[in-house]
């Protein structure tokens, strides 16, 4: 999947997922009685939509300083947050256009997000030198014509295969000698491991069973495939699509890089595209460039025919859809056209859970194993570390997971990962990091596979420990932070995220009343006005005074810096009831002093303060969240 049509199609799937799930949501209209005229208004979502976009952004914001700090773990955690919010609508919410269009730049900030992280992450690249997709391209529209072949020397599928001019220039393309044929010949090899689980897959899905040969033009069947474009895994997926199908991605843990974790993803968005189109060939040419380009090629073409439209549909989707094909014929006939028949093979292994942070360095050698048969198990494991404080599952080799078992309780679940990761700051070296942790540089540069001493902040790298070293980096002290007079000088090292938390105002405030636009960037040095009163809270505390709101004989006064979404939040009411309650347009401005009725139903008092812990300990409400 590439990354020009990877948010329109990821929009369409959105779209049809909330089409269906809100199509046995929706209340139906109130019958029509005798003799009388029922007036139906449909509900007013406007507001929900308004909430849902602030605190999104609010998300994107926080994610984007995760970035710059290396907490590249809390970037991801926020994007996911995000989607979550805007993939919840409410009961009977109708998908509109305008939605799905802020749903596809959602995913973009996602994707930009990932690539950052990628691009900080020296050495973690695949296998997969050159995206063959992009080898595609380059075949010729017109060439010469292919071998003669007839339609009786197809061979048997449950996918509609076709002989014409354009398949034959693809399996003479995979067939003669050159970089085609050794990609494919590299691709059967390595499709002996996997294909009995695919074939599964999609036979428990009721999907044709050869679809199980897309990989071979994806990647070449290798789990570590790594493009230019972000995609990874054998089904290369961008990391916001895999996490919309339930992968794992993050620094330590890449569930797309997983052979069948990734393959039960991609059964699942091939059947939501194939629902969406009713045709293979349309579904495929989707899940290369995007549903919004198959469908402005049948539009622009006034015909559901792949074969006719295909002229309306970017260069590479013309050729992607018949060189599956013809990749589907050579690898169910491959004797035919001089390549080894792979011997397929079941994938067998034993599993252990490990519950915390595990170094495969470590399992490898108390287990007498070579590391790299763990990595070729385990390729979904980055860096050769599991999560701290996660579950996650290990492949082992058939019979020795008791032994595996038996080494980890006898060990301290201390001594399981003699490595940490470190986050780079600005200003440290090779050399610095190497002295802190009482490690060389030769080793922290042959841990991330560093073929120099170049390095940059955000950016993580494992370092091996010597024996006896501190376990983990002393924690990261939160600076104390004072306006005075109602303004902040910046600092070094300041972030608008950073500077907004410790006043306890919102990011979008601090903004406002300084007059910075969401890309504004601050330099020491340069005065802010904090809106509201009081002083800087230190991390943990409880909100500041201006944080917390009142209510007196259901009113509310308007302070300095309040919003009508704060406001709301903190009363427990929608904004569009506050608004309703007060007259008060969708563009309307508050002013400090301005009364405002709060609508009945309301808490008598900031939320935030209602949830003010007594005793330092707070007890988790339904429906709260970390942001809340």
């Amino acid at each position: 999947m590439k990354p020009a049509g990877h948010v329109r199609h990821t929009v369409s799937a959105l779209a049809l997922a909330l089409a269906a799930a809100l199509a046995g949501c929706a209340t139906a209209p109130p019958a029509r009685q005798a003799g009388s005229t029922v007036v139906v208004h449909p509900p007013d979502y406007s507001g929900w939509e308004r909430e849902v976009r602030t605190r999104a952004d609010e998300l994107v914001e926080r994610a984007n300083h995760a970035v710059e700090s290396g907490r590249t773990d809390d970037a991801l955690g926020c994007m996911d947050r995000a989607l979550e919010i805007v993939l919840s609508p409410p009961p009977g919410y109708p998908v509109r256009p305008a939605y799905l269009d802020y749903i596809a730049e959602l995913l973009q900030d996602a994707d930009a997000i990932e690539g950052r992280i990628a691009a900080a992450a020296e050495g973690e690249g695949g296998t997969w030198d050159e995206d063959f997709l992009d080898l595609l391209v380059e075949i010729p529209e017109q060439g010469p014509p292919g071998p003669e072949v007839g339609p009786g020397e197809l061979p048997p599928s449950d996918l509609p295969l076709v002989l014409n001019p354009q398949v034959e220039r693809f399996l003479e393309a995979f067939t003669t000698t050159g970089e085609y044929r050794s990609r494919i010949e590299r691709g059967l090899e390595r499709s002996a491991r996997y294909l009995p689980m695919i074939r599964a897959h999609f036979r428990e899905a009721g999907l044709p069973e050869d679809l199980a040969y897309l990989p071979l033009i994806e990647s070449a069947f290798s789990p570590t495939a790594y493009s230019r474009a972000r995609a990874a895994g054998m089904w290369q997926f961008i990391a916001s699509t895999g996490r919309l199908y339930g992968l794992k991605v993050s620094s330590l843990l890449d569930e797309r890089r997983d052979p069948e974790r990734s393959t039960e993803a991609a059964v699942a968005h091939l059947a939501d595209l194939y629902a969406q189109f009713g045709d293979w060939y349309l579904a495929l040419a989707a899940y290369n460039s995007g549903a919004g380009n198959v469908r402005r090629a049948i539009r622009r073409s006034g015909s559901r025919d792949f074969w006719k439209l295909r002229r309306y549909l970017p260069r590479e989707t013309r050729n992607y859809v018949p060189a599956f094909i013809a990749s589907v014929i050579v690898a169910k006939n491959p004797e035919l056209y001089g390549l080894e028949v792979p011997e397929e093979q079941e994938w067998n292994f034993d599993t252990i859970e490990v519950p915390d942070a595990l170094d495969l360095q470590f399992l490898a050698t108390q287990l007498d194993l070579p590391l790299e048969d763990l990595r070729e198990l385990n390729p979904a494991i980055r860096r050769d570390l599991t999560p701290a404080r996660y579950t996650t599952t290990i492949r082992l080799p058939g019979g020795t997971a008791g032994k595996a078992r038996e080494v980890l309780q006898a060990t301290p679940r201390s001594e399981w990962a003699p490595r940490v990761l470190h986050s780079v700051k600005r200003g440290e070296s090779l050399y610095t990091i190497a002295r802190r942790y009482g490690t060389s540089i030769s080793a922290i540069r042959q841990a991330n596979g560093l073929r120099g001493n170049l390095i940059h902040p955000g950016q993580t790298l494992v370092v091996p420990r010597r024996a006896g070293a501190a376990w983990s980096a002393p924690p990261r002290r939160t600076p104390s932070r004072r306006a005075h007079g109602g303004t902040y000088t910046v600092r070094r090292g300041d972030t608008v995220w950073d500077i907004a938390r410790s006043f306890g105002v919102s990011v979008n405030d601090l903004r406002a009343a300084n007059g910075l636009s969401r890309r504004a960037v601050i330099r020491p040095g340069q005065k802010l006005v904090i809106p509201g009163k009081g002083a800087a809270r230190s991390s943990g505390a409880t909100a500041s005074p201006s944080t917390q709101r009142r209510a007196h004989s259901g009113t509310y006064t308007v302070r300095r810096g309040d919003t009508a979404w704060d406001i709301a939040r903190s009363f427990g009411v929608s904004v569009d009831d506050l608004r309703a309650a007060n007259g008060l347009s969708g563009r309307a401005v508050i002013h400090p002093g301005q009364k405002l009725v709060i609508p009945s139903g309301s808490r008598s008092h900031a939320t935030s303060a209602a949830r003010a812990p007594a005793t330092g300990t707070y007890t988790v409400r339904r429906g709260d969240t970390l942001y809340d």
